[in-house]
């Protein structure tokens, strides 16, 4: 597996991170820190690809 391999697949599960974040914003009440747990996980992932 190439560095632009591994790249695209830590920003596709940083996808996957970020929509959850995004999904969960629907319901209430607001699950506040498990939206902010899946934003620090997504740009943990995203820096990682980088």
């Amino acid at each position: 597996m190439n560095h632009k391999d591994v790249a695209q697949e830590w920003f596709k599960i940083a996808e996957s991170d970020l929509a959850s974040a995004i999904f969960l914003q629907n319901l209430h009440p607001l699950p506040v820190e498990i939206i902010c747990y899946h934003c620090q996980q997504a740009a943990e992932k995203y820096l990682k690809g980088f």
